[in-house]
């Protein structure tokens, strides 16, 4: 069991836009060192959203003197050496490192990435599987989300804590019993796999509940959405999201259907493609897209922009302020 858990950080909702990595290297199942940087976005996306300093605390002024992405990344790249990468929804960080190199005109890495995102899915039964989600339900401690070097180290430790569970001393061990578990909850006829799985651990999921869509103004761009959501978001829960849209006019669904007209996606993804989303419903949408049915994709940053729209419209109009998120 050892392996490199990484996690970036962004200045924008552009992936490549890196300000801050954090590297937490393992080896024969033991957490050793773990690195944390600063640096300068790639120039071509050298800016900084008000969402995104929300979320992180990282200000232009804090990366001024730091070097830039392209300077920074020889020395993660020598930390990293020729150890498997692990991140928690690594598609988001192996996508925001290859459009990273993108912009810097360097070479992206060859990196094969495990997926703890993905692993605790496969091994738990939670409400969300966001890091601190997965992080609380392990009893790791996860000091500051969103502080890359924080974060790489709960990465690390949601790995171990799931080989422990399991019985595995391996990385290649886990991720093979989440692909037989998949093939067996996929294919029930097919014979399940000759060794000792260990049972999954269940805790308890809470249900959520229909809000009253009490929304009445059409001008909203919510308003009169059929909206479904798929990963997890770092602003709200995901009962308060469907309190928040049904306060705009808009209908929560938990799958998507042919009535579907918007899907928000979480897990600190940015854009409009589900198609590079790799859960059942963005692969779901993408295909229902294909055949003309109109649905609209929004991200995080995007979401919270649409619930502001309420609140910009009141001040306007309106003596008393109700802020509906």
């Amino acid at each position: 069991m050892s392996f490199a858990a990484i996690d970036v950080e962004t200045a924008n909702s552009s992936r490549g836009s890196i300000c801050a990595v954090g590297v937490t290297i393992v080896r024969d199942s033991i957490r050793e060192e773990t690195y944390s940087w600063l640096c300068r976005p790639p120039t071509a996306v050298d800016f900084f959203s008000p969402h995104n300093i929300r979320v992180h605390g990282i200000r232009p002024a804090m990366v001024a003197d730091q070097p830039t992405f392209a300077q920074l990344w020889p020395e993660v790249h020598q930390v990293v050496g020729d150890l498997p990468l692990v991140a928690h929804n690594a598609g988001f960080d192996s996508g925001a490192i290859r459009e990273a190199c993108r912009h810097s005109g360097i070479e992206a890495p060859s990196w094969e990435f495990s997926c703890s995102l993905a692993m605790s899915r496969k091994h738990l039964d939670l409400d969300g599987y966001r890091l601190p989600d997965v992080a609380g339900a392990l009893d790791i401690s996860l000091i500051a989300h969103h502080d890359a070097a924080a974060d790489a180290r709960a990465a690390a430790d949601i790995v171990l804590a799931l080989a422990a569970r399991a019985g595995v001393d391996s990385l290649s061990d886990l991720e093979q019993m989440t692909v037989f578990e998949r093939r067996r909850f996929d294919s029930p006829f097919r014979p399940a796999p000759q060794f000792s799985r260990p049972r999954r651990s269940v805790f308890s999921r809470e249900e959520l509940v229909m809000p009253e869509i009490s929304g009445t103004d059409p001008s909203l761009p919510l308003y009169g959405q059929i909206v479904v959501f798929t990963g997890d978001l770092t602003s709200m829960t995901r009962q308060q999201v469907w309190d928040a849209i049904a306060a705009h006019g808009a209908t929560p669904a938990k799958n998507v259907t042919k009535r579907t007209t918007c899907l928000v996606i979480g897990d600190r993804f940015a854009g409009r493609d589900a198609s590079v989303f790799t859960t059942s419903k963005a692969r779901r949408v993408a295909e229902l897209q294909m055949r003309g049915q109109q649905i609209e994709v929004v991200d995080e940053e995007m979401l919270l922009s649409y619930l502001h729209a309420k609140v910009e419209e009141q001040a306007r109009g309106a003596t008393h302020l109700t802020l509906t998120l």
